[in-house]
C-alpha cells in the first residue's frame, strides 16, 4: 500500500486538531478485504472496536493512542484525552491530546515486512546472517540450558540480562519484567533507571544539589522535573542543549503556548540553530561543551549586580554556611563554638558574632564575606562561589564559548530580573564528559536567583520521571527478597572481555539495540562476539540481533498489556489491542517460558493485569498517596493524573529537600576530592581545542537526535521514510568547513577518529557553527539495510567515564557521545 508525503501529513494536521476528525486517517493503515455483497449490495458488518492507550516507546512524549481496529486489524492511531481530574477528584490541569508523525506512523511498525516472525537459531558464523526457524520449546529450553550451564562454570552473575529504555512501559520497558528475572536466578542486569549508557551525566549532577546519595530514603539518587503544563507559569524558558521541537514535540505546544498566550520569552542556547531555535525569541550558538563558562558567567553577572535572591538564599540554600578553608568542607560548629553540638556555621550579621546554623538567636546569616572563625578565616559558600566566578567576565566568557559578551550580559540582566525563570535541559547536556557540572552549574544559578521549587521555574529534562513513588519496585524486582546485581552498560565490555568486575559469558537483550546504540561501537561489537552465548528479543532485525545466537520475536505495544506511567503524571493503561502477529510474544511471556525451565516459573505465574495490581497495591493499607483512592476500573477505563501536590506538579514545592542539610547544595561537599565542590568549568574531555588531539581531529563531532525516529526504533518505516530524506543518513557541515575540504552538498564523506570511521553524504548548512559537525543518530547499519552509506556515528564515539558520577550511586557512569573529536574528507 502507498501513501503520499501530502496524504499522510495532511491526515497528520486533522487528527492534530482534534479527535472527531479522525476518521479520516482511516487510508493510513492496510483495511481488510471487503466483505461478501448481500442481495441490496452491502458489505457484511465489520467488528470495529477503539481502544486507548500509551504510546511506551522512549521519545519522552508519553503520548496516548486512540487505536480503532476493524476484523482484528489496527485501521488507524490518533490522540487520545487525558483525565480532568487526579485519583482523588482534584481539578486536573488541561493537557491537549497530542499525536506526532511517529505516532501516526505505528500502524507501519505493527504491521512492517521487517517483523520478525519465528524464533531463530544461528547456523552460521557469528554476524553471518544464516539462521534456522525453530520452535518456541526449543528456542526457551536452548536458553534454559545454556544459562544454567554458564552460571554453573562462571557464577550466577556471569549471565548479564539487559532491559533498557527502548520502551519505558512498566512490565516490559525500563524497570520491566528482565530485573526480576535476573533476580531470581541470581544474575546481573543492566540499570533500572535507563540512564547509564549517555543519559546519566545531567541526573547526576542534579542530585549533588539536591539530594542526599546516603540516605536510604533517597533510593541511590533520583531525578524529577516540572510538570509540562507548569512551563505555563514561567516569564522565561531557557531551552538548553534542547531541541524541544523535534526531541519532544508533545510539549513543544504547551511552550508555544507559553509564548503566544502569556508573552513568556524563549531562549535558545545550542550550536545548531533548530527549529527550537528558530521560534525563540534568542538564539546562543554556543562551542560545544563549553556550557558551564556560559553559566559561570550568568552566575558571576548575577553577583556583581547584585541581582541575587538574599531572602531565598538564606532560607533555602548552603549560601551562607561557612566553609573550612584548610579542608574545603564544611566548618562544623562543635569544632569552633565551645559547647556547640555538631552542625554547619554562620555569621550573624545583626550582632557580628559566628553561630551554629540552628541556633534560634540567628537573624540574619551574612551570604558573602569571610569571618574569623576557630582560629581561621572562613568564607561563606556563596563567598567561595563569588570567588570562583569572578573572573568569568562577559569577554572571558566570550573567548571561552563564542557567545558574544553583549549577549552575555543581556542574559544575565533577564536571568537576574525576571521571575519565574525556567530552564528545559535536553540529554544532548548529558552527553560530555562534564554533563554532570554543567546541570550542577544550571542548578546553581537557578538556587541564587531563587527559582527552584517554585512555579514556572526549576531545571527539567524529564516532566515527570521514569518511575514514581506509586509503585512497589522492589518487590516486583526481588520477589526472594534478594536483589540481582547490577552491571552498568559501562561496565559491560570489560567484564566479558577482561572478567572485570566479574566475567560475563552470556546475556539477554530485550528492548535493547545495544551493539548499534552504545558507545565506542567497535569495542562493544568485538565484546558481543566474545560472548559464549547471546540471546537477543525485538520485532525487527537489528544490529544487535545480527550477532545473536538466538532470535526471539517480540510484539509491538499494540500485542501486550502494560502500564505507562513515564514522562507526564498520568497512568495510562495500556490493554492487548491485537493478538500477536506471526508467532511474536511478550517478553514477560518469553521470560516465563524459561523460567519454568530454569525451576522459578513460580514467580512469572501471573498475568499481566495481576502484576500490575500488585505494583500498584491497589486495594492495600500500604498504597502510596499518590494513587490512594485509585480503583481498578477507573485505571482501566482513562488516562487518570496522579495525586500530586502542588498542582501542576513541582518538585520540592514544600522546601525540603532532600539532602543532608535539608536545603539546595550548590556548595558540594561530597565533591571537594574532585575539585568540583563549585561549578568552576572544566574543559571536555576530549572535544576541546585545548587538547593535542584537535590537531588532528579538528571538528567537533555530534550526533543528535532526529524527529523522524526514537533512537533507532521506527527506522525502516516507509511513511517516515518518504519525508526524511528518503531515510538517507547525512552529515551536516558549515560551508567554511567544507569548502577548504573540497566538499560539496551530496558528496560521499568519510568521517574518522582513532576509534572508528563511517561514510555518509554531505548535506551544507549555515544552521551548524563551524568547527561542528552533526550526523543524526540511530540509522540502521544492519546487514540488510543500511541508512548510512557505511558505518555508524557510535563508530567514533568513546566510553571515557567521568570518576565523579561514582558518589550517585543510580548515575555512576556516563557515554559522553558528544565529547567526541573527528575529521571530515571526501570518500
Amino acid at each position: 500500500m502507498s501513501v503520499s508525503r501530502r496524504g499522510f501529513l495532511g491526515a497528520g494536521a486533522v487528527v492534530v486538531g482534534g479527535v472527531v476528525a479522525a476518521d479520516r486517517l482511516r487510508f493510513l493503515g492496510p483495511l481488510t478485504t471487503p466483505g461478501p455483497q448481500d442481495a441490496a449490495g452491502s458489505a457484511a458488518a465489520a467488528t470495529a472496536a477503539v481502544y486507548r492507550t500509551g504510546h511506551s516507546n522512549n521519545c519522552d512524549g508519553a503520548c496516548g493512542h486512540l487505536v480503532h481496529v476493524v476484523d482484528g486489524r489496527v485501521t488507524m492511531i490518533g490522540p487520545a484525552q487525558f483525565a480532568t481530574t487526579t485519583i482523588s477528584g482534584a481539578p486536573a490541569p488541561t493537557f491537549h491530546p497530542r499525536i506526532c508523525a511517529r505516532g501516526l506512523s505505528q500502524i507501519s511498525n505493527t504491521y512492517s515486512p521487517d517483523r520478525i516472525k519465528y524464533p531463530y537459531k544461528r547456523v552460521g558464523p557469528r554476524g553471518s546472517g544464516k539462521w534456522q526457524r525453530i520452535s518456541w520449546d526449543e528456542a526457551t529450553s536452548l536458553i534454559a540450558e545454556k544459562f544454567t550451564a554458564t552460571q554453573a562454570q562462571y557464577g550466577k552473575t556471569s549471565v548479564w540480562i539487559a532491559p533498557y529504555t527502548g520502551s519505558l512501559s512498566l512490565i516490559e520497558g525500563v524497570v520491566g519484567a528482565g530485573f526480576r528475572f535476573a533476580s531470581v536466578i541470581g544474575a546481573s542486569a543492566g540499570d533500572s533507571q535507563g540512564d547509564n549508557q549517555g543519559d546519566s551525566a545531567t541526573p547526576a549532577g542534579w542530585n549533588y544539589v539536591l539530594v542526599d546519595p546516603e540516605n536510604p530514603d533517597n533510593g541511590g539518587g533520583f531525578f524529577d522535573g516540572h510538570e509540562s503544563v507548569d512551563f505555563l507559569n514561567a516569564k522565561a524558558i531557557v531551552f538548553w542543549a534542547n531541541n524541544v521541537a523535534e526531541t519532544s514535540i508533545p510539549d513543544w505546544r504547551i511552550m508555544c503556548d507559553a509564548r503566544d498566550r502569556n508573552g513568556t520569552q524563549l531562549i535558545s542556547v545550542d550550536p545548531r540553530f533548530t527549529p527550537t531555535s528558530a521560534a525563540c525569541d534568542r538564539w546562543l550558538p554556543i562551542r560545544p561543551g563549553s556550557d558551564t563558562a556560559l553559566i559561570d558567567g550568568l552566575i558571576n553577572y548575577v553577583i556583581t549586580h547584585k541581582l541575587y535572591d538574599a531572602d531565598y538564599i538564606r532560607s533555602y540554600t548552603v549560601g551562607p554556611y561557612l566553609v573550612d578553608p584548610r579542608t574545603k568542607k564544611w566548618l562544623r560548629a562543635d569544632a569552633v563554638i565551645p559547647g556547640a553540638k555538631p552542625d554547619y556555621v554562620v555569621y550573624d550579621e545583626s550582632d557580628g558574632t559566628i553561630k551554629a546554623a540552628g541556633d534560634p538567636s540567628v537573624r540574619t546569616p551574612a551570604i558573602l564575606g569571610t569571618y574569623p572563625a576557630g582560629g581561621v578565616s572562613a568564607g561563606t559558600a556563596m563567598q567561595a562561589l563569588a570567588d570562583m566566578a569572578r573572573r568569568y567576565t562577559p569577554a572571558y566568557v566570550e573567548k571561552l564559548t563564542d557567545v558574544p559578551a553583549a549577549q552575555v550580559v543581556s542574559l544575565g540582566q533577564l536571568w537576574g530580573t525576571v521571575k519565574p525563570f525556567a530552564v528545559r535541559v535536553g540529554f544532548g547536556l548529558s552527553h560530555w564528559y562534564h554533563g554532570d557540572l554543567h546541570m550542577q552549574a544550571l542548578l546553581t544559578l537557578q538556587a541564587i536567583t531563587g527559582n527552584i521549587g517554585v512555579h514556572g521555574g526549576g531545571v527539567t529534562t524529564f516532566a515527570g520521571g521514569l518511575t514514581t513513588t506509586a509503585f512497589d519496585l522492589f518487590n516486583w524486582w526481588n520477589p526472594t527478597g534478594t536483589p540481582y546485581t547490577v552491571l552498568e552498560p559501562m561496565q559491560f565490555c570489560d567484564a566479558v572481555t577482561k572478567g572485570e568486575p566479574y566475567p560475563v559469558r552470556a546475556a539477554w537483550f530485550m528492548v535493547d539495540n545495544f551493539a548499534q546504540q552504545m558507545a565506542d561501537r567497535n569495542r562493544v561489537v568485538k565484546a558481543m562476539k566474545q560472548l559464549d552465548f547471546c540471546v537477543v528479543s525485538d520485532y525487527v532485525l537489528s544490529a544487535t540481533a545480527d550477532i545473536a545466537d538466538l532470535v526471539l520475536p517480540a510484539c509491538t505495544y499494540l500485542e501486550k498489556t502494560d502500564l505507562l506511567s513515564s514522562n507526564n503524571f498520568y497512568l495510562q493503561y495500556m490493554p492487548k489491542i491485537v493478538d500477536p502477529l506471526f508467532e511474536s510474544k511478550s517478553d514477560l511471556d518469553a521470560i516465563r517460558m524459561v523460567a519454568e525451565k530454569m525451576g522459578v516459573g513460580q514467580y512469572f505465574d501471573k498475568t499481566p493485569d495481576e502484576y500490575l495490581k500488585q505494583l500498584l497495591r491497589l486495594g492495600r493499607a500500604e498504597v502510596d498517596p499518590t494513587v490512594d483512592g485509585l480503583t481498578w476500573e477507573r485505571l482501566t477505563s482513562e488516562a487518570v493524573h496522579l495525586n500530586t501536590d502542588p498542582m501542576p506538579y513541582v518538585p520540592f514545592f514544600d522546601k525540603q529537600f532532600r539532602t543532608k542539610s535539608g536545603k539546595i547544595e550548590f556548595y558540594v561537599e561530597m565533591l571537594v576530592p574532585y575539585g568540583q565542590q563549585v561549578c568552576e568549568h572544566q574543559e571536555p574531555i576530549e572535544a576541546s581545542p585545548h587538547n593535542p588531539l584537535y590537531k588532528k581531529y579538528p571538528l567537533v563531532f555530534l550526533s543528535t537526535h532526529t524527529r523522524f525516529r526514537t533512537h533507532s526504533q521506527y527506522v525502516n518505516l516507509p511513511w517516515l521514510k518518504e519525508i526524511n530524506n528518503g531515510g538517507n543518513g547525512f552529515l551536516e557541515i558549515n560551508p567554511k568547513d567544507a569548502g577548504p575540504r573540497g566538499i560539496r552538498d551530496g558528496d560521499v564523506v568519510r568521517v574518522f577518529n582513532d576509534r572508528g570511521e563511517m561514510k555518509v553524504y554531505a548535506r551544507l548548512t549555515e544552521a551548524i557553527k563551524p568547527g561542528v559537525v552533526n550526523c543524526y543518530q540511530g540509522g540502521w547499519d544492519t546487514i540488510k539495510v543500511k541508512h548510512y552509506v557505511a558505518g555508524h556515528p557510535n563508530n567514533l564515539t568513546h566510553q571515557i567515564a567521568n570518576p565523579a558520577q561514582s558518589v550517585i550511586p543510580n548515575f555512576p557512569s556516563n557515554a559522553a557521545y558528544f565529547d567526541c573529536l573527528a575529521q571530515v574528507e571526501r570518500a
